[in-house]
């Protein structure tokens, strides 16, 4: 591979060096993983099965390059195993079940180190079982973005794909899988051939559909534009939800109709509050909201102090609850009276203003 820069510049080893950049390149995608995980300052949800892999995929692949006495994957590999053994050890710095990932990683290194011994002691006689091995673990890879293409059908949208990932995973695939026709080498061709497909299969998908639901597909801007057309996107755009969204859809509706309604009780309250006292009484209502602040404000002192007394929150909370509850309906009752009491006097004046004479008229004799 580092042939370029002491002997002539050939083909092969120009294609070396561009595959050992793509691909270590291609090692720092579990970069933003540890971010993640530093931020949230834990690996709870977050599965340390893509380290794990990628130092075991790096040793039979180190391990079938000494065997075969390619440099050039020798010296990937070993980028490779350095990369995500820090990965490694940062996962298990950061997770609190420290045993059960001390346990993946135990076995994982005595895996790693029968494949090295066994290639130390038996050389050539392993040569198809490792290969088949590092050919199983490379299709694996490649084809785990497919995972994903259920959404991306089922949304008619690309958009849960990663762009730069399927890019890259194409050149690098590309790249191995000629190196591999170089170097007449089956076990190159094959996994490296497959993954080439399937991540030219996902970037055929960028093309004909289109990146949100509702916007249109690149394939028809590019035919629209040759016509002439103006490419416009839909302005409504009607995306196929799942359980999930349609979860989240329903429980957003529900607090934008309890922000209404409560809206609207407040703004109820205040306009009979203003109605009901008087001018002699015009603290009552601000002395009353501030013993309610009063006693909101002591509640939260007590739940902030008595954090394991549960309980005791608990029935504080439900007594409030209660006590305002209690007061609404007092309120709602106030109010009907105060109604039926304006209905009254409205058919008082009405029957003082037009009185029914029929009663008066004189008998004619």
């Amino acid at each position: 591979m580092f042939e370029i820069f002491t002997e002539e510049v050939s083909f092969i080893n120009v294609l070396s060096l561009l595959a050992f950049i793509t691909t270590v390149g291609l090692f720092f995608c579990g970069i933003p993983i540890c971010r993640q995980i530093w931020k949230r300052k834990d690996t709870a949800e977050i599965a340390a099965a893509p380290f794990l892999m990628g130092v075991l995929g790096g040793c039979t692949q180190m391990s079938y390059g000494m065997l075969r006495g390619y440099n050039t994957v020798i010296w990937v590999t070993s980028c490779q195993i350095a990369l995500y053994s820090v990965y490694t050890i940062f996962y298990w710095i950061m997770s609190k079940n420290k045993l059960w990932i001390t346990l993946k990683i135990f076995a994982m290194v005595v895996f790693c180190a029968g494949i090295i011994s066994s290639v130390h002691f038996f050389g050539m006689k392993i040569f198809h079982p490792l290969g088949i091995f590092c050919l199983t673990l490379n299709v694996a890879d490649f084809a785990a973005p497919l995972a994903g293409l259920r959404v991306v059908i089922r949304r008619y949208a690309t958009s849960t794909l990663p762009l730069p990932l399927c890019i890259a995973n194409f050149m690098v695939s590309t790249e191995w899988f000629i190196y591999g026709l170089l170097l007449n080498d089956f076990y190159l061709i094959a996994p490296n051939g497959i993954g080439s497909l399937l991540a030219f299969i996902q970037l055929i998908l960028f093309v004909v559909l289109p990146r949100k639901p509702g916007q249109r597909a690149p394939i028809v801007r590019l035919f629209l534009c040759i016509k002439g057309e103006k490419a416009e996107d839909n302005r409504e755009i009607v995306a196929e939800l799942g359980e999930n969204d349609e979860k989240k859809i329903n429980r957003t509706q529900r607090w934008s109709q309890k922000i209404k309604s409560n809206v609207n009780t407040v703004a109820e309250e205040l306009e009979n509050v203003i109605m009901q006292i008087g001018i002699n009484d015009q603290f009552a209502y601000t002395h009353r909201i501030s013993e309610e602040d009063t006693a909101s404000e002591k509640t939260v002192e007590t739940l902030d102090g008595k954090k394991n007394s549960t309980v005791e929150a608990v029935k504080e909370v439900q007594m409030l609850a209660a006590k305002q509850a209690e007061w609404e309906r007092q309120f709602q009752l106030r109010r009907s009276l105060r109604h039926t009491a304006h209905e009254k006097i409205a058919q008082l004046r009405r029957a003082l203003s037009s009185p029914d004479l029929t009663d008066a008229v004189p008998d004619e004799q």
